[in-house]
Formats: structure tokens, C-alpha cells, sequence
């Protein structure tokens, strides 16, 4: 039994029809499963942000806390320092006055009387002896100066003062009446005893 022409454009719309709901149907499953990735990709990303500000928030507090406690040791440091510059202020006595040292007073040798017994060590020949004997003459607080003895290139001489005068004095004219220098052994004003040295010459 062969269909008629109207029966064939039936079959033909109907197939149509299903297949046209076929791929309604297949395209809503699609988009229902794109809007699902994209609602489990914006979730994720949302999670990691978060964790991220959360992340952030934590350094934040640490940050303000180690800030708190530096300005707590600072204030404390300036508390420890102004209360030792008052201690120190309180404490400390006004420096004293510094006193004069006066010079020591060398032992001065006794004028007249016999005179001094001065000995001088390495007399640099006779002309040297006659060249000491006239720097101790020219001195103004001698009154005279005998040579008694030279030998071995050591001299004694009897040196009466005018004037009161130290050994130091002494050594020092006749250093600049020679032009040599000489230096003080031994002086003992209490005896009456003084012992030259001249210097070897450089």
C-alpha cells in the first residue's frame, strides 16, 4: 500500500520537529553547563582573593604591633636617658679650682766664707780650664774663682759667691760663657760641695 503525498510531508514535519527540539534541548544543557564553569571559576577566583585580603590583613596587624613596640622602647629609652643626665647632674661636683703649682726653690749656696769646693769632670784641656775659670769670674754673683787643682782632665776650683746662687745657675753660665755645655753631678749647698760635668761635644 503506497502513502499519499499528504501522508510524506507529515513524516517529514514531524521529523523536523524533533529534531528541532533535540537541539533546543541540546543547547540549554550547554549553556547550563558553561553557566556552571563559569559560576565554579568565579567562585575559585573569589576564594583566592580572599585569601589573599586575608593574607594581607595579617601583615597589616603585625606591622602595626612591631610599630606599637618601637615607640614603647623609644619612650622608654628617653625616660632611662633623661633620668641618668639627672643623676649625673645631681651628682656631680663642681670641678675645683685649679691651684698654682709654684716652682720648687732649688737650694741656693751661700755666699763669703771660704767659698765653694767645686769639682769639674772632663775639662776639655788646659784652655778649656782657662776658659771655665773666666765664664765663673765674669758671673755677677761671683766674687772669685781660684783654680787649685788639674789632673786628668779634672779641675777643683774655690768659688767664692757674692750673692746667693744655685747649682743650676752656676752650670748654666758658665755653659753660656763657654759655649760648652755642662751639667750638675752632685750639689750639696749644706757642705759647700758642688761637681760639674762637661757634655763630650756632638
Amino acid at each position: 500500500m503506497n502513502d499519499t503525498p499528504s501522508d510524506a510531508d507529515d513524516v517529514q514535519e514531524r521529523a523536523a520537529e524533533i529534531i528541532a527540539r533535540a537541539l533546543a534541548q541540546g543547547l540549554k544543557e550547554a549553556e547550563v553547563i558553561i553557566a556552571a564553569d563559569r559560576e565554579a571559576r568565579a567562585q575559585a577566583a573569589t576564594a583566592q582573593i580572599i585569601d589573599a585580603l586575608e593574607q594581607f590583613s595579617k601583615v597589616l596587624d603585625r606591622l602595626v604591633a612591631f610599630s606599637e613596640q618601637i615607640g614603647i622602647n623609644l619612650n622608654e629609652l628617653a625616660l632611662s636617658v633623661s633620668a641618668l643626665n639627672e643623676s649625673h647632674t645631681r651628682g656631680a661636683a663642681p670641678p675645683a679650682p685649679a691651684r698654682p703649682q709654684l716652682p720648687e726653690m732649688e737650694p741656693s749656696f751661700a755666699p763669703g766664707g771660704e767659698g765653694i769646693d767645686v769639682t769639674i769632670g772632663a775639662v776639655p784641656g788646659f784652655q778649656g780650664l782657662m776658659e771655665l775659670q773666666r765664664a765663673l769670674v765674669r758671673l755677677p754673683q761671683v766674687q772669685s774663682a781660684a783654680v787649685r787643682r788639674y789632673q786628668d782632665d779634672e779641675a777643683a776650683i774655690q768659688l767664692v759667691l757674692s750673692q746667693p746662687m744655685a747649682a743650676g745657675a752656676i752650670a748654666e753660665g758658665v755653659t753660656a760663657g763657654t759655649g760648652r755645655r755642662i751639667f750638675v753631678d752632685e750639689a750639696r749647698p749644706e757642705a759647700l760641695r758642688l761637681r760639674l760635668r762637661f757634655l763630650p761635644e756632638e
